[in-house]
């Protein structure tokens, strides 16, 4: 930036900001000083910047359309709404994407007057190219305002007056902006506080539209407090799963139960059960009243899809399809239920945690109910398999980079997962697959907490909680010089091994809640052969085989009963008599049993063998070769 070669000191930019506004009579709000600060010392933007490159071409807008084109659909009713309000008085009104690019436009007639100040289709508005705006801030801030004249960072911008209201989803994360900017208007920044709220109050139906839409075939609740009886953005909507849990909520809903609202049961929020709700509304007939748990009064309608059935009920700790917490991950198992505890303990401590166990223990599932227990529930969970990915792609889907950084580059840059992150839990899988050259730099932006995407000037500040996960014995990688050590004190703050199912001693009980928990598995229970040869099964594949083998019977079972029969031909084979065999009497350790019991369940098919144990070709053939396992047809 002309103005501040170099980094300006936090001093100079608080000067430079206060004479800016002092100058124009203005006081400005605290959000937009933090965004005028933002422009300067993160985005390194100029003032008096007269030309900005910020539209997209005509391909570019088509393709970042169709990849809306839902989100258009559902939010066109609202925009023409407000428009059919707002236009006629000089106001164009604006819906952007989560990233600033504005994808529908309602403009009054004078039509190119506004274009020409960039309030058409295919702008970015992003601060990281306009500075200081009402679209830009607004996501930035995650909070409905004024941007008014000289408020702007531009001062090519400074003739609009723009108000905006972020739009959120039903997890909480943002889907974009609606904004009704007018021109040249010479009034105080005050007048425009009707805007704002009508602004407000069609963004919130959008949202209440998309939330409908998402969650049409669930049972869906609407609580409005009596008090706020006429206002309709003030009616919370929650999405419950069939066990009663929340899935979804509109951002009143959010508002009013601001601890970890997602996966929570409705009888932890109102002083009613599915069932009692369902008795109230008459199954959804009639609306209804009771009190919340603060005692203020409600009125309730309850939504049943065409064709709705309850769930059975079934124990708290019985996992459902929606992402289970950590109670029903811990099921009966004394140490995992232990190791839960002491997960509790480090929630929100700015604690790393490593996850351990063989493939297919929940190690992802684990870590999504460590977010989701977490104060960074409402912010991202971000996960990176570092196996999956091909070594050279992990550094940018990592790191990040900024626009024009290398040759064949997004012309848009991308945000690593790091920067996606930010807010919110950073999910590293495989952690041991990461190469040498990534692991000096992850530990780098770990210790310093924060951020130099490839191409860019300043570094970005992180907020994040790691969480990494192995099946390999990263202490003897240590030894072997593969994994620094350095780095694994750093990732593993808390350590938590996840024991394999075959170590589980709730098996029998797993076993059933998972298969209550399927779907189509209503009524059906399991023979007598067929749970015998389950629970003495050595799972290789750990939870996520058994659930593969439960959801093959349940489609295969007849006259609500589980046989033998129905089970995978790799849970029969096993269960069928036969010689012992004479590779087992050669392996001693855990590791040799688990590889060949994969070998066998893979019929020795070498890639699926490695898919299934998380390893590559070379690692399988190496371990095979080190413990003296042979494929039969190439023993002598």
């Amino acid at each position: 930036m002309p103005a501040y070669p170099g980094t300006p000191r936090p001093s100079e930019l608080a000067a430079f900001i206060d004479c800016h506004f002092a100058d124009r009579g203005l006081q400005p709000e605290a959000v937009i000083a933090e965004s005028w600060y933002r422009s300067i010392n993160q985005h390194r933007l100029d003032p008096e910047l007269r030309h900005v490159d910020n539209i997209l071409s005509a391909a570019e807008l088509r393709l970042h359309q169709a990849q809306h084109e839902a989100y258009l659909a559902i939010a066109s009713q609202g925009v023409s709404g407000l428009a059919r309000r707002v236009v006629e008085a000089g106001f164009a009104v604006l819906l952007s994407d989560a990233d600033g690019i504005t994808l529908d436009a309602r403009l009054p007639a004078d039509t190119q007057r506004y274009t020409r100040s960039g309030l058409r289709i295919g702008a970015r508005w992003d601060e990281s190219i306009a500075g200081t705006n009402g679209i830009g801030t607004a996501l930035a801030s995650r909070q409905a305002l004024t941007i008014h004249r000289q408020e702007h960072f531009l001062s090519a911008n400074a003739r609009l007056s723009c108000s905006v209201a972020p739009l959120f989803d039903a997890q909480g994360q943002l889907l974009g902006c609606l904004n009704a900017t007018c021109l040249q208007n010479e009034g105080p920044k005050q007048a425009q506080q009707l805007t704002l709220q009508l602004v407000t109050l069609y963004a919130r139906l959008i949202e209440n539209t998309h939330f409908r839409q998402r969650y049409r075939d669930c049972l869906t609740l609407a609580l409005t407090p009596r008090d706020d009886l006429a206002d309709l953005a003030n009616e919370q909507l929650l999405a419950l799963d069939p066990s009663g849990r929340v899935i979804g909520a509109n951002q009143a809903a959010f508002a009013a139960y601001p601890q970890a609202l997602i996966g929570r049961r409705i009888d932890q929020l109102l002083p009613a059960s599915i069932d009692t709700l369902l008795d109230l509304t008459r199954g959804g007939a009639r609306g209804a009243h009771l009190r919340s748990q603060d005692q203020q009064l409600l009125d309730v309608g309850l939504r049943a899809p065409a064709g709705y059935r309850q769930a059975p009920t079934r124990p708290a700790s019985t996992p459902v399809n929606s992402h289970p917490d950590l109670e029903q991950l811990a099921g009966n198992d004394p140490q995992l239920q232990q190791g839960v505890r002491r997960l509790r303990k480090v929630l929100n401590q700015d604690i790393a945690v490593l996850l351990q166990g063989e493939t297919g223990t929940g190690k992802e599932a684990f870590a999504r109910a460590l977010h989701q227990a977490s104060r960074r529930q409402a912010g991202p969970f971000v996960a990176l398999n570092c196996a999956a990915i091909p070594e050279s792609l992990i550094e940018s889907e990592l790191f990040g980079y900024r626009a024009g950084s290398f040759t064949g580059a997004n012309r848009k840059g991308m945000k690593g997962k790091l920067e996606l992150a930010n807010g919110g839990t950073l999910f590293l899988d495989e952690i041991g697959d990461m190469p040498a050259h990534l692991q000096t730099r992850l530990l780098r932006v770990l210790a310093e907490r924060e951020l130099l995407p490839l191409g860019a000037d300043t570094p970005v500040a992180l907020d994040i909680q790691v969480i990494s996960a192995t099946h390999q014995d990263l202490q003897a990688m240590i030894a072997d010089k593969r994994f620094r050590e350095d780095l694994y004190y750093r990732l593993c703050g808390m350590r938590m091994v996840l024991p394999a199912l075959r170590e589980r001693s709730d098996r029998a009980e797993l076993i059933e809640r998972l298969l209550a928990g399927l779907a189509g598995a209503e009524g059906l229970r399991l023979g007598s052969e067929a749970r015998a040869c389950l629970l003495g099964h050595a799972w290789p594949g750990n939870v996520r085989q058994l659930l593969n083998a439960l959801r093959y019977a349940v489609a295969l079972a007849e006259n609500g009963v589980i046989e033998l029969a129905d089970l995978p031909e790799e849970l029969l084979a096993q269960a069928r008599p036969a010689n012992p065999p004479v590779l087992e009497q050669q392996v001693g350790d855990t590791e040799r049993r688990h590889l060949l019991e994969v070998l066998k369940c893979e019929r020795w098919n070498m890639s699926a063998a490695a898919q299934a144990a998380g390893i590559s070709r070379s690692t399988l053939y190496r371990k095979m070769k080190r413990y003296g396992i042979v494929q039969p047809n190439l023993v002598g």
